[in-house]
């Protein structure tokens, strides 16, 4: 192994928390800085002892490749039509070292040149670094480098041209269609390998990435994800929903009366309720919404004590609604942000959703965002750990079955109410 290209690699993209969970992992004593924890990683995995190293080269060089997984890291989830043909990605991370040309510690991170021709020679386009499987996730992972241009500062202060490092990773699960890319979006980037993103969307990037990995699993056909503007419905009604009994039994007992409120105050007002329903619908369903609001004031919120959920940003159909709320423990559960946020999910589509999750005593903040070919799912400059992220994936996909079985529930119903007729 080149330890010098490996100390500037670390140096220049492998964060402190990078090192703790790694440090974590084979009980290596902790260090103040990250240049302490690469001198104690290196001792880790050079120093023989009696018994050998504390950490093997091969497990050393498959961290490298993959250690950018975690971060502030945007993951954009495809669906697959149909599943990998089974074997294949097995025999692919089996021989992984007949498909891998290129380890990142053949490469020198050094770019201080204004040559770029010069600055990694053996860097030229998006290539593959690593297999991985992790049996406990039941995940393989493909490890991608490209070069990247970015903009940077002279020592003067005009400006130039960087060319780094651009990692990437593309994730399949054994229990699902999904396909996840992985990447950190680098601050002043003008290409990736030739791609450049459109503005505030790294959609080409991801589809780069995305279209590289089909040269080793061979050509797949994705399901676009029409579904989420639904699932991320469900998921803000659930995550801010009070789960509190009493609240439930004073709507529920509240119900008529509403109904009738309103009903009285729209015929005081000389609306004709019965030629306009939707109307008595809106100003009950407004009233409730205010009415619970009111109780969620009163009575206690009840929180889910694994893997808790607020909201605290939603966007629907667009620009036509975005509503933001900066608490991160509350959320839109309560106050004039939580009736205005659960008004506006009557109105449209919501086709983003801020998260905040708390799992292991942390508290994560991200967006879910809906694409054309992906959704996405980014951190808000929080390091988030690739675990984390599949909490959501996974809780997105339960949402993901019951709309299609409501789908194909009501399909079945329409057939069969149409079969006598078509006799």
């Amino acid at each position: 192994m080149n330890w010098d290209n490996i100390f500037k690699t670390l140096e220049k993209y492998t964060q402190y928390k990078h090192y703790l969970l790694l440090f974590d992992q084979y009980k290596l004593p902790r260090k103040q800085s990250r240049d302490e924890m690469s001198k104690v990683l290196h001792e880790a995995v050079t120093d023989e002892g009696f018994i050998g190293s504390i950490m093997s080269e091969t497990a050393m060089d498959e961290w490298l490749a993959l250690h950018q997984k975690d971060g502030n890291n945007y993951s954009f989830v495809y669906n697959l039509q149909e599943k990998i043909q089974d074997g294949l990605l097995n025999n692919l991370y089996v021989s992984r070292n007949k498909y891998i040309k290129l380890r990142l510690w053949d490469i020198n991170p050094h770019n201080e040149s204004e040559d770029l021709n010069s600055v990694m020679p053996n860097l030229t386009d998006i290539t593959l670094v690593g297999i991985h499987r992790n049996e406990n996730a039941g995940t393989y992972t493909f490890s991608f480098v490209s070069p990247c241009e970015v903009t940077g500062s002279r020592a003067d202060g005009s400006t130039r041209v960087f060319k780094k490092v651009f990692f990437s990773h593309c994730v399949f699960f054994d229990n699902s269609n999904d396909v996840k890319v992985i990447f950190n979006p680098t601050s002043n980037l003008q290409h990736v390998n030739g791609v450049r993103k459109e503005r505030f969307d790294w959609t080409p990037i991801a589809n780069m990435v995305f279209n590289k990995v089909q040269e080793y699993i061979g050509g797949v056909l994705i399901v676009a994800p029409n579904w989420i503007p639904q699932a991320l419905y469900k998921f803000a009604e659930e995550a801010t929903s009070h789960n509190n009994p009493k609240i439930t039994a004073a709507s529920f007992n509240a119900q008529e009366m509403i109904e009738e409120f309103a009903a009285e105050v729209l015929k005081q007002a000389g609306v004709d309720t019965i030629n306009e329903p939707a109307l008595i619908s809106r100003l009950i369903q407004d009233i409730q919404i205010s009415f619970e609001s009111q109780l969620f004031e009163i009575y206690s919120v009840e929180e889910e004590k694994e893997n808790s959920l607020t909201i605290f940003k939603q966007r629907s159909d667009g620009i036509t609604h975005i509503i933001s709320v900066e608490s991160t423990e509350e959320g839109f559960k309560i106050g004039p942000a939580a009736q205005a946020a659960r008004r506006s999910r009557q109105d449209g589509d919501i086709d983003l959703l801020g998260v905040n999750l708390k799992t292991n005593d942390r508290m994560y903040k991200f967006l879910v965002e809906q694409g054309t070919d992906a959704y996405l799912i980014r951190g808000t400059n929080t390091f988030i750990e690739e675990e984390v992220v599949n909490i959501v994936i996974r809780r997105l996909n339960e949402y993901r079955t019951k709309i299609q079985v409501a789908a194909e529930r009501h399909i079945r119903s329409e057939e069969g109410t149409s079969f006598p007729e078509a006799k």
